[in-house]
């Protein structure tokens, strides 16, 4: 009797490198742009939170007669050159908004108005953030004031401090570092947004995560 051997079929070692070289080298293609996405996906909540606090301060002019400097908040995010920001919920306890700590004058623009809080606002994010944001207000030379949203005003946390009495306009301010950068920018890496009642949501530093 004769027997058949049966072809035995499979895959080389060469076969097997070759795919799993393909693979590194899609993998390396891919992660770079993978994690840019990201991060400007994650800048979406600056545009959005912007957009929300700046009509806040619209509607809050609109029945008081000034705009609020707001102070910088949550004050337990930390925003710094070659430090990855990391996202904290922006109900933290101890973050300056909480509370009023200043008892206003009566009429809120009448008198020396000091500095309100996101809670006067009324506005409120959603979740845990990676921005940290404040309101500059802006003293008239004239009746009005027309600024840019992106001014130095943004290269530190807006103090949000203010003894003028009809403030009209205001910077609102965004600030964050997303990817732990310590060259790109002119603030080492630290990104900037801000909007103004004359200008939408804006990146000040483009390309800076």
């Amino acid at each position: 009797m004769s027997r058949v051997l049966k072809k035995q079929e499979g895959f080389t070692l060469i076969e097997l490198m070759i795919v799993v070289a393909i693979i590194g080298i899609l993998a390396a293609i891919a992660i770079p742009n993978f994690l840019q996405y990201q991060l400007k996906s994650r800048q979406s909540e600056a545009k959005t939170n912007l957009q929300a606090i700046k009509t806040s301060e619209v509607s809050w002019q609109g029945e008081r007669g000034c705009y609020l400097p707001v102070a910088a908040a949550p004050t337990t995010l930390t925003v710094a050159s070659g430090q990855k920001t990391t996202p904290v919920a922006w109900n933290t306890p101890g973050s300056a908004w909480l509370a009023i700590t200043t008892t206003p004058p009566t009429g809120w623009c009448v008198g020396a108005v000091t500095q309100g809080t996101f809670a006067d606002l009324g506005f409120q994010a959603n979740g845990s953030v990676y921005y940290m944001y404040g309101v500059d207000t802006t003293a008239p030379a004239t009746p009005y004031t027309q600024v840019t949203s992106c001014t130095a005003v943004l290269a530190s946390p807006p103090a949000g401090a203010s003894t003028a009495l009809t403030d009209s306009n205001f910077i609102v301010g965004a600030r964050s570092n997303l990817d732990a950068s310590t060259t790109d920018g002119a603030a080492a890496g630290v990104s900037h947004w801000g909007a103004t009642a004359d200008h939408g949501a804006t990146d000040c530093t483009p390309g800076v995560f």
